[in-house]
This record gives structure tokens, sequence and C-alpha cells, in this order.
């Protein structure tokens, strides 16, 4: 049933009464810990969303952020992981759609998508068959819809073997008179437009509210089917349609149960729908399946009588069908009918909100981080190097359409992070940019968290960007295990912290739990999204170097292991404390980089893999080699792997004729070479690098 002995009888006290079977699926959708986030808003809401440059912050489908006068951003971010366990390419593609039909909601044209995704080891058959299907199903539908993916970041780790985690983000832009005006009152129509309700999908918010097992193949009835054509003429439509809507809703996870308990919560009044009115594709579908129907390529239209007409030739137009199911009324419940008969009638008070749940918490020590001999460098960078979470992804974004709209400036594979054009103010463009790293999550969720977040500020800082908006996405287990609901309420502390000290509201997110196979939850996967602006995006800073260019490293390296790719790959632990944050530190870079870019060639942060995986990765996306001398760079450790891998934060690498921080080096001729002072460490051509680095898929 999804819903508890206890949640039946608040149900129950609230109806006065035992309830229909029309009542039970509203709230088995509705309140399912994916559409209530019984769980989890409590906490949720200690994060700050507010700036002055936020016009709308989280509470609905997407947010607004003022970039310049007039002119609104939004984006945000959805999961699909469940779905994408069992049907993967369907899984990942309905993810992306229904990120994209959350943009529609304000109105806004989808300009981008960025996708973090995190599989199991591709020597795995099963991991490697979900990671392979899910980049088609992105790759498919993003292409089929006009909207470009220009970025994301990729992610391996045992614990992703049977459950991913698939993130998707969408970017839109919209005029601020082009913002459905709401307003909505008694005598307003609800509109269901899009494909025809059926069994598809039926179920999924429950689903999603519950671990994997083995028999999960029984729930592929409850992973949607995508329709990119519908979902491309849902684009077009709305662009048109603003001026004949008051209110625009994303009909998605819950379908018309969570629609209609959230409309009418939302404007304070109450709804009257027919559900026999509304098309369908399956006609044996009884009034219990269309309510919860999760139908794909759907979006509710809120209308006056008088702009009921106007919305009409539009959706003949383009071919889109359509249902008028309902009304809004003065009752304050949401009243429910089959033909003719009342099937449904629950006050709106008690639809919307589900009980809040507070499970226990039980916190725990990560394995120290034990004294590990120096090994031999040369054969440690190869092995860093080669590791898929260091790879060069070019095997799955040059399945991506990324120049489609031809507004993407910085590229997948060119730099740090996106940045796109804004044609609509000159060259002013935004910036963007999702990271997590489970393995810090995992031995820290509180520091886990604040390491997402200030690696997504620092790489849209280094691009040249100027970061204003963040939206997070947090994934674990189930929170029924103390141990679980503890790293969730960290990652929340984290990215409270950071937000604030950063001065970047978190404007939207997305909680999945129960993400668990079998008995085993998954490292926490704390996913965090950042948007800034760059005013002439000619000025952007990829991640390249010329022959001749300083190289240059701001920042200082500590001795921080613990949690590294380094510590993984070459000594098969996950173990110690994740890199310290120094939230000055980073605000400075924004600084440095803004006074620096004009007369820099190219710049990259220095994450995971450390400086070595920095250079490695200029050297590859320039063509061009270098020689650096690493011992150059600020530190007060003497180990050379620790000076090499160590993921310490607030560094970037630059280069130029000048550049900030100290120079260690210049770029030129053909090959990466690696020294501390006359010894040299580590060489390889930079054709070898992008054979090390190529990521098999």
């Amino acid at each position: 049933m999804a819903l508890s002995r206890e949640e039946l009888e608040v149900i129950e006290r609230g109806l006065g009464r035992p309830p229909s079977e029309v009542e039970l699926a509203l709230f088995r959708s509705h309140w399912s810990e994916h559409c209530s986030y019984k769980s989890t808003r409590m906490w949720l809401r200690r994060l700050p969303s507010r700036a002055p440059w936020v016009v709308r912050g989280p509470g609905t489908d997407a947010p607004l952020v003022e970039i310049a006068e007039g002119l609104f951003v939004t984006f945000k971010i959805e999961s699909h992981n469940h779905p994408s366990a069992v049907d993967p390419y369907n899984g990942a593609a309905t993810g992306v759609g229904g990120i994209i039909r959350d943009i529609l909601t304000v109105g806004a044209r989808p300009v981008a998508l960025l996708v973090n995704l995190h599989f199991g080891p591709l020597d795995h058959p099963h991991a490697r068959w979900i990671a392979s299907n899910v980049v088609r199903g992105i790759s498919d539908y993003g292409n089929r819809v006009g909207v470009p993916v220009v970025g994301g970041e990729t992610w391996f780790d045992e614990d992703f073997t049977y459950t991913p985690i698939v993130l998707a983000t969408c970017v839109g832009v919209v005029e601020k008179g082009k913002v459905p005006p709401g307003g909505v009152e008694t005598g307003d129509l609800i509109v269901v437009a899009g494909l025809g309700a059926d069994k598809s999908g039926l179920g999924g918010s429950a689903f999603a509210s519950k671990t994997l097992r083995e028999e999960s193949e029984e729930d592929l009835g409850a992973v949607q089917v995508a329709d990119p054509l519908m979902g491309k003429k849902l684009i077009d439509l709305v662009q048109e349609a603003v001026g004949c809507v008051k209110f625009i809703k994303d009909l998605g996870g819950g379908g018309l149960a969570t629609a209609l308990a959230e409309l009418a919560e939302w404007f304070g009044l109450g709804v009257e729908a027919e559900l026999d009115k509304i098309h369908m594709s399956d006609r044996e579908m009884g009034p219990a399946e269309v309510l919860s129907s999760e139908t794909q390529e759907r979006l509710v239209f809120v209308v006056s009588p008088q702009g009921l007409e106007c919305l009409k030739s539009l959706l003949e137009k383009y071919e889109v069908p359509y249902s008028v199911v309902g009304r809004f009324v003065k009752s304050g419940r949401v009243r429910l009918l089959w033909r003719g008969e009342v099937v449904g009638d629950v006050p709106v008070w008690l639809a919307a909100k589900a009980p809040e749940m507070v499970w226990p918490r039980e916190s725990y020590e990560p394995p120290p981080l034990p004294e590990i001999p120096e090994p031999p460098i040369d054969k440690a960078v190869e092995l860093v190097l080669s590791s898929p979470n260091v790879a060069v992804k070019e095997a799955i974004y040059r399945r991506f359409d990324f120049d489609v709209g031809v507004r993407t400036a910085v590229k997948p594979g060119e730099g740090d992070a996106a940045v796109l054009k804004l044609y609509e103010r000159g060259n002013l463009g935004i910036v963007v940019k999702g990271d997590a790293n489970p393995r810090y999550a995992y031995l820290d969720p509180r520091l886990g968290a604040a390491n997402a977040f200030v690696k997504a500020y620092r790489n849209v800082a280094v691009a040249g960007g100027v970061p204003k908006a963040a939206v997070d996405s947090i994934n674990v287990g189930s929170p029924a295990r103390p141990a679980v609901y503890w790293q969730f309420v960290e990652a929340v502390e984290g990215l409270k912290e950071a937000a604030e000290a950063l001065g970047v509201p978190i404007v939207g997110g997305k909680v999945s739990l129960y993400n668990e196979y079998g008995d085993r939850p998954i490292k926490p996967t704390v996913a965090v999204v950042v948007l800034g602006v760059i005013d002439d995006v000619s000025t952007a800073l990829r991640a390249l170097w010329r022959d001749g260019d300083g190289v240059y490293l701001w920042g200082f390296t500590r001795g921080e292991v613990g949690g590294s790719e380094y510590m993984y790959r070459v000594h098969r632990l996950v173990a110690g404390r994740p890199p310290s944050v120094d939230y000055a530190a980073e605000k400075r870079i924004v600084e440095e980089v803004q006074r620096w870019r004009g007369r820099l060639t190219g710049a990259k942060d220095v994450g995971v893999g450390g400086l070595a995986a920095a250079l490695a990765k200029m050297a590859v996306a320039s063509g061009v080699g270098a020689d650096v001398d690493v011992c150059k760079a600020p530190t007060d450790m003497g180990r050379l792997d620790y000076l090499l891998f160590s993921e310490s934060n607030g560094r970037f690498v630059a280069a130029g004729e000048e550049g900030p921080g100290v120079k260690i080096g210049v770029a030129g001729g053909d090959r990466l070479v690696l020294r501390c002072g006359s010894t040299q460490l580590f060489s390889r051509s930079v054709d070898g690098l992008k054979e090390l680095m190529s990521l098999g898929l």
C-alpha cells in the first residue's frame, strides 16, 4: 500500500470514515515518500533559498533567478534512479522528459541539459548494460526534443552496480513578461494535455519509495515510457500558450493525485475533477488507475473560461490531445467524480500534506587513514590517470548533440563547466556545473556535501562565471536505517553551511531515498549544480594551454588524501577524512579569475585525482604537453604521492604569459613531464595520455 497503519488512521480520522478505493489511490500516490518528502522536508526547510535575485525559490515545479533586468533563468534537478535500475533506457529518457516539463511550467524555453551519472564498474556486465542504456536513453531523448546535453559528471563505484544514480538537470530561459501570471480563482478550468492516460508508470511514485530487490523486473510496469515527439510538441506549445493560460504544472510523479492536491493547496481553493473525462490510451482503466497514472509527456494548464478557446486553438495546431477535466471551486476539497458519481471527496488540508516522519539517527566513524608506504610514482600516476573516475568522458558526451540550439559556447570536454550564450542579452551567458563525490559523503556526509558544493562553485568560477544559485540532489538508502538517516541530515547541514558561507542560495532540489539493493544501501550521493553568470561568453575559460604558456598553480596543497582517487585506485582504501573546506579561499578564486580572465589562455580546477590529473586533462584537451616541476607547488609536506594526488580544495591551474599563483612549469611539446627539481617522476606523450585516460563504454 505504501501507507503505514498510522497513516491510515490519520486518513480515517480526517475523513471521519474509511477511505474509498479512489481516495486510497490519492493518498498512496501523494503521500509516498517520492511526492510528499515526509521524512525529509522538515530538514530541507533549513536550507537558505533567498537572495535579491531569486524571484521564486523552492516549493513549485521550477525556480526563477533574475540574471539581467527582466530576464530569468530557471533550473531544476531530478532523479530517476529506481526506473533506471530496472529499465535503464526508458528510466533515463523519462527522467530527462520530466525535468524538461518542470522547466516548461514557468513558460521557459529549455536550453540545456546536464547529467550526473553513477554506475557500477564497467567490467561488470550488469553495470555496463545499465550505463550503456542510460546514456542511450538520455542521448535519444535530448537529441529528439532539440535540447542539448552540455555537460555532466560520471562516477563509477561498486555500490551502484545494481542501483544507479541517474540525475538530470534542465536549464531554461524566459523573459519576465512570459511567465504565467498565476492569480487562479474559482471557476478557472483544469486542462490536461499530452499523451492519453495508460497503465505505464502506474504506481511509479510508490515504486520509487521502496528498496530494489532481485525481483525488480516485476516492477517494469512502474517505469514510464518516453515519447520525445510529444515532448517536443509540448515545448513548442508552451512558447505560444503563455498568453492564454494562468498556470502550468507538470503531470509527473503521483499523476493527477499529486497535481490536483498541489494545485488546490497552492491557490487556497478546492478542485473538482471528472476523472472519466480525461483522454485515455487504455479505455479499460478505472478511476483509481486514472488518478494514479504517471503516463509521460503530459502537462496541466489552468485557464479562465475566456482563455480556453485560445488554448484549444494552440493544442489543435500542435496536434496535442487534451481534456478539460475539472475546475477550481471554493469548497477547500478535492472532489473526484467518475461518470457522474462522487468517488472521492477529501479536504485539501488532509490530501496536501502527509504527516512528517522523523527517524532515529545513529552516527558512525569512518575507518581512519592508515600509514602507507610511498609507491613508485610513475606507476601510481598511471593507475590514477587510468581510473574511470578521472578518465576523459568523450565516450559518453560524443553521443550527445551538444550544439543544437547554437547557444553552447564551451562544450563538454573543453572546460570545467558548460557555458551558454543568452542571445536575449548579447554576449551575456550562464555557466553551469554539477558535482558529487560518494566516497567523501560516505566518510563524512556533512563535509562530503560541502565538498560537492564548493567543487561545483569552483568549476563555475574557474570557467569565468560568478556563482548565483544552486540546486541539490541527495540520494541515500532507507531512512529506517539510523545510519542512513544520519547521513541525510548531516548532508543537509553541509549544504546549509556551504550555501550560507558562499552566499549562494539553494533554489530547489530533490531527495531520493531507498536506494538499496537487497540489504545494501548505496554510498550517500550528494550532487550540487551551481549556476553562474558571465558578462561576455567570448572570455570564458577552457581547460587549455598553448605552446609557450606558463603553467601556474593557485592555492595551497595539503596532505588531504582521505577518500581520494589515489587511495582507492592505488591502495584499495576508502578511509580517512575528506578535504577540508576554506570558503574564503573559494570566494577569492572567483575574484582572482575575474581579475585575470582576459589575460589567461585557460584554467582548470584541481579536484579528483589531484594535481597530476588536472595537468594531464589540460594536456589532453589542448593536444600540447608541458614540463612541470610539481615540487614548486605551495605545500607544507614532503611526500611526493600526496603532493601529486591530494584533492585539497581551493586550487586551480592557469595558463598564460602570466598568471595567478606560483609558476610551476611551461606548456609545449608533445609530452607531459612531471618532475621534482631535476628528478623526472613521470613522462608520457599526449597521445599516450589520451589512450590511458579514455573511457571504454
